[in-house]
């Protein structure tokens, strides 16, 4: 099977990411069965796929006529059976919860063709270990889209211990035949790629907004004015080899010593987590949330995100 030969994908969970997974697979012209535990989750899910193709659209990008396309393309499915029925690929997305996950892959392995692949939406839980639930490990692989799938075109493919190179192979090749980025992830190491940079950073604003060096307004203006904007073009080793790595190796035997290496998460998040200050879902967290202000950020964000996807591209 080539990434080609790929036309039929089941996609378990019609969350927020299930949804968006199921979207960018049918508007790229694949028949999809999104699959969930009753109608009200699958209707609900349908509408989260309706509103990334309208975001879509809006931005110039895609067509109504693909939109309504696209839609045709999607069966829903409350019966996971039906669902796994001569599929090619399944995508799991259900929630980061690796007893559960190794439950679900039990029972794709039994209902799934045996030459379908199973694939893994999880953000950074152990590709071996959801594997070993199976009784095909070489075909069991990570497939981590970024949040959201219509808007991020990143696609971690992470090999397990037993996944075959024959297997990520077409998985790469096929993220690109939907128009995603992909990248393959060579070991299993928690976090992947993608986490382990995003989790770096986090941690440094975390221990800088603690010593009170910067506010958290600052913070995050240092990042979106500065190298947040340049490694949106070329990454941060890029960036090194255009500033001169022996600039960038000076720096680094001074200033790596002073960073945060802590392995605890300090104060200034879970004196806050305590507190039920949970960000946007609470209403507080590092800033305040009115009533509506949560979604007119994320629409401002996707907005722009697609408009640089689209200079980008």
């Amino acid at each position: 099977m080539n990434a080609s030969d790929i036309s039929t994908v089941a996609v378990i969970g019609a969350g927020t990411m299930g949804a968006g997974i199921a979207g960018e697979f049918a508007r790229a012209g694949c028949r999809v069965r999104l699959n969930d535990m009753n109608e009200e989750l699958l209707e609900r899910g349908m509408g989260i796929v309706l509103s990334a193709q309208d975001a879509l659209v809006q931005e110039e990008l895609i067509s109504r006529r693909s939109v309504a396309a696209a839609m045709k393309r999607i069966e829903t499915k409350t019966d996971l059976a039906a669902a796994c029925d001569r599929v090619e690929l399944l995508v799991e997305a259900v929630p980061e919860d690796l007893a559960l996950k190794k439950k679900m892959f039990v029972e794709f392995d039994t209902l799934c063709p045996k030459t379908a692949i199973l694939a893994t939406n999880t953000s950074g839980l152990s590709i071996t270990k959801i594997a070993a639930a199976t009784k095909r490990p070489t075909r069991v692989v990570g497939m981590h889209f970024w949040n959201p799938p219509h808007v991020i075109p990143l696609v971690e493919v992470t090999k397990g211990e037993s996944t075959s190179d024959t297997t990520a192979r077409r998985l790469v090749a096929l993220c690109r035949r939907i128009g995603k980025k992909p990248i393959l992830v060579r070991h299993d190491v928690p976090g992947f790629v993608g986490n382990r940079l995003q989790f770096a950073v986090l941690r440094e604003a975390l221990h800088i907004l603690s010593e009170g060096i910067a506010s958290a307004e600052d913070i995050d203006t240092a990042m979106t004015a500065g190298p947040g904007l340049r490694w949106g073009v070329i990454g941060p080793l890029r960036t090194a080899d255009l500033g001169g790595l022996d600039v960038f190796s000076a720096i680094s035997k001074y200033l790596f010593r002073e960073l945060n290496s802590k392995v605890r998460p300090p104060a200034a998040l879970t004196d806050l987590v305590d507190k039920g200050k949970l960000g946007a879902k609470s209403g507080a967290g590092f800033y305040k949330y009115p009533p509506e202000e949560k979604e007119r950020i994320l629409r401002r964000r996707d907005s722009l995100l697609l408009r640089m996807l689209k200079l980008i591209s």
